[in-house]
């Protein structure tokens, strides 16, 4: 590392890092922008589960998602700060994290020697604006601890010597915090930071530091589990350690590996794949410039063992939702900041490379901003009026039964529509979160046969897919009455010998 070339983050980087990652929230976070939030799908489960959690439900075991216990708690955060339901608060949260992740970024181009700073986060901006799906995803969040971790494995490592053990011990500790947070935001996010640091251990171990490896090991494993303490007891005061093994781990390992397009075929011929594939290679140039220009491998090996640790999170599910990629962004930016520091003693190679990619993260976001508002613009209005009709029907629910109600299958912004909670932790997209494990709809149907919602709300003469369970669809049809329908839904009531 370049520690001559280092420099203080000035008032007038700090000014450009606010502008660029408020312009950047209000137009890519679409599903939280104040300009008028489009809620989104994912976005809305995260509203109702931070609003649950916050008005004293269990995560897991009474809201259920596979995602990791740190992203029900981020979840929770903005919602008991702000009574419920707020995208603003969302919004908000998310903006912090991304001005955190570009300081952070900014900080490692200034460690790297890069002298054009502005256009490494103008990379990382314009890479994350095809993928970021409206915001409020956990790559997102986690690709702060994963930036973070990378600024300790350059800190430490990108140098002619290692240093004391003490300090090593203290950046091993911080790296093994980072990959904790990951972990427990989403397993699979953690990928990149442990693949990053097996690359480093295999560098260690090519040059005979038993020590070194001795000693680093000591301080991840003691950064780890004081990471992940305070989250443990969070759902043991819940009661919820078990179901959250469940949630996060094993259900996340089944939806993992349901039906979807076989992963060669997608990588090859698929512009998920091309995008992959484009910035793993941004962040192994990077790497291998800067390994042959300072001769200093451990990094080059922790980065593209990273990178391919991002390329794993990618294709290690079938779905290939396009945030996945968001995993590999922190790498590539990291990349761009070795190569454009690698070539800082050309500054004619150096301004050429910068107006090209300049020129080319401009038109991206431009181009992708543009879709981003005009689909926020469709779906807010849109929201107007299926916030009309959920309101409608929900009204018709009598306050004291509100607490024995369900959206069935419907969009999960019903619920952030008409404020309601649900009454069944599994309260979204039940028949396909059954497909991952059929345990799932075993416990849906108990549920109806034991604790029937009073109240349900489900599709009125729409497709969908997959169909209802043939046991739930019985008892949609045998023991709940038709009350009305608006729009594209229906409110049911369950049929009770003592109510008229």
């Amino acid at each position: 590392m370049n520690r001559q070339c280092k420099s203080a983050l000035t008032l007038r980087g700090i000014l450009f890092i606010l502008v660029a990652s408020v312009c950047f929230s209000l137009i890519f976070f679409e599903c939280n922008s104040p300009l008028g939030p489009s809620i989104g799908s994912d976005n809305a489960m995260y509203l109702t589960m931070g609003t649950a959690i916050a008005r004293g439900y269990a995560p897991y075991s009474d809201i259920f998602d596979h995602k990791g216990p740190l992203l029900f708690i981020l979840e929770t955060i903005p919602q008991a700060l702000s009574g419920g339901y707020s995208t603003l608060a969302v919004f908000i949260q998310e903006w912090l994290f991304l001005f955190a992740c570009l300081i952070i970024l900014h900080r490692i181009c200034a460690d790297a020697g890069c002298k054009t700073p502005w256009l490494v986060l103008l990379t990382y901006l314009a890479l994350n604006a095809p993928l970021v799906s409206g915001g409020n995803l956990s790559e997102l969040y986690t690709n702060l601890f994963t930036l973070a971790g990378l600024f300790l494995i350059l800190r430490v490592f990108d140098r002619d010597g290692l240093p004391g053990a003490r300090s090593l011990f203290l950046h091993a500790g911080g790296i093994g915090v980072m990959v904790m947070l990951c972990f427990m935001t989403r397993a699979n996010n953690m990928l990149v930071l442990c693949c990053a640091v097996l690359g480093l251990t295999l560098a260690l171990a090519i040059q005979r530091r038993p020590g070194a490896i001795g000693v680093c090991a000591g301080g991840f494993l003691l950064g780890s589990l004081a990471a992940a303490a305070p989250i443990l007891l969070w759902l043991r005061h819940y009661g919820a350690l078990g179901d959250a093994f469940y949630g996060a781990i094993i259900h996340n390992m089944m939806y993992a590996e349901t039906d979807g397009i076989g992963r060669v075929t997608k990588l090859l011929h698929s512009s998920y794949g091309h995008l992959a594939m484009f910035i793993a290679a941004v962040a192994c140039a990077g790497a291998l410039l800067h390994g042959l220009h300072t001769r200093r491998f451990c990094v080059s090996l922790a980065l593209i063992a990273g990178a391919a640790g991002a390329g794993i999170g990618a294709f290690i599910s079938h779905k290939y939702y396009d945030h996945y990629l968001m995993l590999g962004t922190p790498t590539a930016a990291v990349g761009a900041a070795l190569i454009l520091s690698t070539l800082s003693s050309s500054a004619k190679a150096r301004r050429t490379l910068a107006a090209i990619t300049a020129a080319a993260c401009c038109a991206t976001l431009c181009v992708f901003g543009s879709q981003a508002y005009a689909r926020r613009s469709a779906d807010f209005s849109a929201m107007e009026q299926f916030t009309a009709d959920a309101q409608a029907l929900y009204a018709q629910v009598p306050e004291d039964e509100r607490g024995s109600f369900m959206a069935y299958r419907v969009e999960p912004k019903w619920y952030v529509a008409t404020g309601a909670l649900p009454c069944m932790r599994f309260y979204f997209l039940q028949e396909i979160l059954a497909d991952a494990d059929p345990r799932v709809m075993d416990e849906i149907v108990d549920t109806f046969e034991t604790d029937p919602p009073q109240w349900l709300v489900i599709y009125y003469n729409r497709a969908f897919s997959p169909p209802y369970d043939p046991r739930v669809a019985e008892i949609f049809e045998t023991r709940y009455a038709f009350v009305d329908a608006q729009g594209e839904y229906q409110l049911l009531r369950l049929i009770r010998e003592d109510r008229p």
